[in-house]
């Protein structure tokens, strides 16, 4: 629910852009369409790329984490999830 409203909120000022676009007067200079598109492009991207980001490394369900390592010769086991005993 927390991740909707912040989506939510980050659309907001796209939204009110929008909005302010199609109500404004016609003689009113403004952005060129290709600047609106050019937004809603990156916004999309942005939410894409966050969407990704945040399926992409998840542990899975009942995973504990375990931490990183240092091994008496020095080599580091990273940090990893591993089934719940």
């Amino acid at each position: 629910m927390m991740a909707l409203a912040d989506i939510l909120l980050m659309l907001l000022p796209l939204g009110l852009f929008l909005a302010w676009r199609r109500l404004r007067p016609p003689a009113s200079p403004g952005p060129s369409p290709g600047l609106v598109l050019a937004l809603a492009v990156g916004a999309a991207i942005g939410i894409g790329a966050a969407i990704w980001f945040g399926t992409e490394g998840a542990m899975g369900q009942g995973e504990a984490y375990v931490p990183a390592t240092l091994a008496p010769d020095g080599t580091i086991t990273p940090g990893h999830g591993e089934p719940r005993r």
